[in-house]
């Protein structure tokens, strides 16, 4: 595997789920490496994220 072959899909907001089941079911043979949420808040806001890391199908 080279590096240039690892691609990313981000994904912002609230329902984090469903697009990350949408792009998963329009994406069946592209293999996931790791899936990474991450969630931060500050006193007037809040966000929350999800980062696919994966391999395009061949």
């Amino acid at each position: 595997m080279l590096a240039g072959d690892i691609k990313v899909k981000q994904f912002l907001g609230e329902n984090l789920e469903k697009g990350i089941n949408e792009w998963l079911a329009e994406n069946p043979f592209s293999e996931i490496l790791d899936i990474k949420f991450s969630a931060s808040a500050t006193s007037e806001d809040w966000g929350t994220d999800a980062l696919i890391i994966y391999k395009e199908a061949k």
